[in-house]
């Protein structure tokens, strides 16, 4: 009979395989963004809502924001701004960078940032994270630094990887600010913020001497005499 007929027919076939996702697929990105600027926040929710590959299920103002929002549910990517100053608990910068590697190895780290300086690029680099994008660069860079991830690549921002040469009318300013080393740079970030050597020791985990020394130092590369010089130096060169 027909019924017969048809479990013949459904027996005779090969096993019905579940389709295949489509090749290649990219992974969507359950993503985290950290930044103490609400305007900024703002535009970077609009722009990655507009890419289906992406969900942003958290956005968050301080670094403290952050770790607890990554201990209660772990992303895929955090992207998170080098500067964020204020913050007791887990300070900003390469040390907020180094936390979160260290704690949250599996979440894929991309860090947003005015500084151009080489050498912090690179320690950034170094420490582990997956993705540096400037803030004076076009917003659209963060969309190609997070589709890059997804096909598991490093992305690093234009013009990172040429000789080096920087703009004429800031070379000889950039070639003594790259010259810092990035534990130097940390140390003259905080103290132009106006926080003693005791705070910036505090903020940094050193001790009062060596951040002191780690100033003396920088103060000689950027041939500078006086705290006021290296403050009008610091801000000149941004």
């Amino acid at each position: 009979n027909v019924l017969v007929q048809s479990r013949i027919l459904v027996q005779n076939e090969p096993y019905a395989q579940p389709a295949p996702l489509t090749a290649p697929r990219m992974q969507r990105l359950r993503i985290v963004i950290a930044d103490d600027h609400p305007l900024v926040l703002m535009a970077m929710t609009d722009l990655l809502h507009k890419d289906l590959s992406f969900d942003v299920v958290a956005t968050l103002g301080s670094p403290t924001a952050l770790v607890e929002q990554l201990a209660r549910d772990p992303a895929h990517v955090v992207i998170t701004d080098y500067s964020m100053p204020g913050d007791e608990v887990y300070g900003d910068g390469i040390r907020l960078i180094k936390y979160l590697l260290r704690h949250y190895p599996d979440t894929r780290v991309v860090v947003l940032t005015m500084v151009s300086n080489p050498m912090i690029i690179s320690a950034l680099y170094d420490a582990g994270v997956d993705a540096v994008v400037f803030k004076h660069d076009n917003l659209g860079e963060i969309v190609t630094a997070l589709h890059a991830l997804q096909l598991g690549r490093k992305y690093y921002p234009p013009g990172f990887q040429r000789d080096g040469t920087l703009a004429a009318r800031s070379k000889f300013i950039g070639e003594r600010v790259n010259s810092l080393s990035p534990k130097e740079f940390e140390v003259l970030r905080h103290f132009i913020r106006g926080e003693s050597m005791m705070q910036v020791a505090d903020s940094l985990k050193r001790s009062v001497k060596t951040v002191s020394g780690q100033k003396i130092s920088a103060m000689r590369k950027l041939n500078v005499q006086t705290d006021q010089e290296l403050v009008t130096f610091c801000v000149e060169s941004g």
